[in-house]
């Protein structure tokens, strides 16, 4: 007698046999349309300029003074391994959401030269027509032309380096010191266009005071800028000049109490915490950070020193600025340290970054790897509840404000692997021994790129 497909059995436990021929795994099936089956992948890009019209007591990153050779060859380079990521099918499939442009200052560069570089990045790969992109300047670097430009070219949040609106305290840490010059920059910007506009302000500055800090506050507010971002005042000695006698730092008690001052205060004036020391207002938050650490997307490093992730790679190209053109030049990517990236290390990524963005939501995160956080890292959570740092409920975690954003890197740390506790961090700051310096570069390099250059009037 023949069995018929219905009657067949679909089940047998050992030690009986079964006939069922196993082809696919099992699954409910549902209508699927063309769009969803070929929906491409999202993907971020970090763009390194490692170059500064003035060069910053305060920053730690890698940067050289603004050459016209220089720069040309640089940009020559970057254009190469852009055209060099372009080619390879896996980044053929997935269509850049969001992207970040540092340095260094990106604005150093011309008008002309932002122009060209932003037309080669657009025209090698495949754009979101609402793509997130973000790019640092300062207010002696932008100008309308360039701002125009960047706005032409897909740039729609922009952060600006003012630091402080104190005309002294700009003086002490060796910045323009005309307060109404960086108030006009933003107004430059907003009249340009520019709807997300952030600015940097530091607390800690030689001789700052709370009544200094406040003002710098409420002139940031009174500006209508959407995102403010403040940082503690340090000064890195590579980059530091035999200066006059400042004032002291204000203490440690101090900087701590302007920190919680103003986390209240931009609360209080419509700002939500991101990041700790970032406020944004609601609709405006940085989308770089919380979208390509919460989602885990993949981003494409460009230029010396940055820093990417893709297939399953944490790496940082070379931070040499004359071997990165060298390589680039053999048409290689410069990719020079990094480390394979296995499951567990994955979610413990997404938690640790994750939580940068002041809270992480639980389907989330079960659609990206498969996993209920609440439960694998029940104890840890319970602990950061218990200390005040977090809340939890069942859509996920948030980090209390303001008591949280203050620890938020210990809450980050919390969620490390035991191999990895306590363990460095490595950033362009940590590898400055490794940096060969500007006048080292072999002279075929500085002088082999294209003659001739453009100017902003």
């Amino acid at each position: 007698m023949s069995i018929t497909t219905t009657s067949m059995p679909f089940w047998k436990e050992y030690p009986e046999r079964d006939s069922e021929w196993v082809r696919q795994y099992p699954t409910k099936h549902v209508a699927v349309t063309e769009d969803e089956v070929f929906t491409p992948r999202q993907m971020g890009v970090y763009m390194h300029i490692p170059f500064c019209n003035r060069l910053c007591f305060s920053c730690p990153y890698i940067k050289f003074q603004t050459e016209r050779d220089l720069t040309l060859a640089y940009l020559d380079a970057l254009k190469a391994e852009i055209t060099n990521y372009a080619s390879r099918p896996y980044i053929q499939d997935h269509v850049i959401t969001l992207g970040y442009i540092g340095g260094g200052t990106p604005t150093s560069l011309t008008a002309q030269q932002l122009d060209d570089l932003l037309g080669h990045l657009h025209s090698s790969f495949t754009f979101a027509p609402d793509a997130d992109f973000s790019i640092e300047t300062t207010p002696i670097d932008i100008t309308e032309r360039k701002a125009k430009v960047l706005l032409d070219r897909g740039v729609r949040r922009i952060s600006l380096g003012v630091q402080t609106f104190v005309e002294e305290e700009l003086k002490n840490i060796g910045r323009p010191s005309d307060p109404e010059m960086l108030k006009a920059s933003i107004r430059l910007l907003q009249s340009a266009g520019f709807e997300n506009i952030n600015i940097d302000l530091m607390h800690g500055i030689n001789g700052q005071t709370m009544e200094g800090w406040e003002h710098s506050l409420d002139v940031a507010i009174e500006l209508g800028v959407t995102c403010v971002s403040f940082y503690t005042y340090m000064e890195f000695a590579q980059v530091s000049t035999k200066r006059r006698k400042l004032p002291p730092v204000p203490d440690r008690e101090l900087v701590d109490e302007m920190f919680f001052f103003a986390a209240e205060k931009l609360t209080q004036n419509g700002f939500l915490g991101y990041y700790g020391d970032c406020f944004a207002k609601p609709g405006f938050q940085p989308k770089y950070g919380e979208t390509s650490w919460s989602d885990d997307v993949p981003i494409i490093p460009l230029g010396p020193t940055a820093t990417g992730h893709l297939r399953d790679h944490w790496y940082f190209n070379e931070p040499d600025l004359g071997k990165y053109v060298q390589i680039v030049r053999e048409g290689r990517l410069p990719i020079s340290m990094g480390r394979h990236i296995p499951k567990d290390e994955a979610i413990r990524r997404t938690m640790v970054l994750g939580i940068k963005a002041g809270r992480l939501n639980r389907e989330r995160f079960m659609r990206l790897h498969g996993v209920n956080f609440l439960e694998m890292f029940a104890d840890e959570i319970a602990d950061l509840v218990e200390k005040g740092l977090v809340t939890a409920d069942a859509d996920g975690i948030e980090v209390t404000g303001p008591k949280g954003w203050y620890y938020l890197d210990n809450i980050s740390k919390a969620f490390y692997s035991p191999e990895f506790r306590r363990y460095p961090q490595h950033l362009g700051a940590d590898i400055t021994g490794f940096i060969s310096p500007q006048r080292s570069l072999p002279l075929e390099i500085v002088n082999s790129g294209p003659q001739g250059g453009c100017h902003d009037h």
